[in-house]
């Protein structure tokens, strides 16, 4: 049962500051680093960054942030990082820019949206998760695995809704008939 109390642990790392929380001066790179790496540390021990400067540049590279002005990052742009410290775990980064691009312009009620999404998520595996009635039966294997699962088939679904696609279902290839079938149809 310790495990499971570790989890719910857990899941305060993911609570992220609201909008109005960020910073409203600008910060240099390193300063940004800092704040992010206090909001969202690492899940797992050997992921010793979330977020670095080489990725931040990437980022801005990529046009998925917007450039610094004189090397300062402003508030929309700390939030922009936050989300996407959160969500590369689940997201290719074009599926992230393309999101922040559908809202370009509204960072503060795009990162409210996620804000929402991200506590609702937390309350809904506090109280429906596979561990609330957590048995000898279930191990946390089953969970993890649980878990994986759900987290893949929603990344999926994320993925086709964002770039447009709608992937064709898979057909069943028609069985072709016996060739000696088909003489006996034709005589």
């Amino acid at each position: 049962m310790n495990e499971i109390k570790s989890l719910f642990e857990l899941l305060e790392m993911f609570k992220t500051p609201s909008y109005d929380k960020i910073p409203d001066i600008e910060l240099y790179m390193d300063q940004v680093l800092t704040y992010i790496k206090k909001q969202l540390p690492p899940v797992k021990p050997q992921d010793k960054e979330i977020l670095t400067g080489s990725m931040i540049n990437n980022y801005v590279k990529d046009n998925v942030i917007k450039n610094p002005k004189d090397k300062k990052y402003d508030k929309d742009a700390i939030a922009l990082l936050i989300m996407v410290a959160n969500l590369k775990r689940v997201l290719p980064i074009s599926d992230i820019k393309q999101i922040f691009q559908q809202k370009d312009g509204f960072t503060e009620n795009l990162y409210a949206i996620y804000q929402k999404q991200l506590e609702t998520v937390i309350k809904d595996i506090e109280s429906a998760g596979p561990w609330v009635n957590h048995n000898s039966e279930l191990d946390l294997t089953e969970i993890a695995l649980s878990l994986a699962v759900d987290a893949s088939i929603k990344s999926y679904i994320a993925h086709v809704i964002i770039s447009g696609t709608n992937p064709e279902p898979v057909k069943e290839k028609k069985k072709k008939e016996p060739k000696d079938k088909e003489k006996n149809v034709q005589a």
